[in-house]
């Protein structure tokens, strides 16, 4: 009988390949944004209604950034679906 080629071994190594690309995607994309936010330390105001506030402009961009991470965690619409 011939001999069955085990393939966990090739579904793992694609498994590790496409990781360490996406952390290598994740590093380039870090290193970016906080080349950006380094180069913008100037102070920016923001006025809203009635009010203004003035801080540095990595402090809006940090701010606008949080306000994503929580609206997207809120509203989970666009993740793929969960299958099993």
């Amino acid at each position: 009988m011939p001999e069955k080629e085990s393939t966990t071994g090739s579904g793992t190594e694609q498994k590790a390949k496409a990781n360490g690309a996406k952390a290598i995607i994740a590093i380039i994309i870090a290193i970016a944004a906080l080349s950006f936010v380094f180069s913008n330390v100037a102070p920016a105001t923001l006025r809203f209604l009635f009010l203004e506030f003035t801080m540095p402009a990595w402090g809006w961009f940090l701010a606008v950034l949080a306000a994503g991470v929580v609206i997207g965690s809120l509203f989970p619409w666009f993740r793929p679906r969960k299958r099993g």
